[in-house]
């Protein structure tokens, strides 16, 4: 993810995501709403240029692994 800039809490968002959590428990996981986290998760799709959370999961997925 070099050169993206997330904030504190869109890595933890991500970091959840990663781990297969629905918004709903990312939410609860966070203390915050589930509107706030689906704003976290559009701004995620949008600085990485994709559509769709499994996309995102790929991507990420990928640049973790080095691949």
């Amino acid at each position: 993810m070099d050169g993206l800039k997330l904030t504190r809490r869109e890595m933890d968002v991500l970091d959840w995501l990663m781990q297969g959590y629905a918004n709903k428990e990312i939410a609860q996981r966070l203390n915050i709403s589930c509107f706030t986290v689906r704003d976290h998760v559009s701004s995620l799709l949008f600085k990485h240029g994709v559509k769709s959370r499994l996309a995102l999961m790929v991507m990420c997925g990928r640049l973790d692994n080095g691949r």
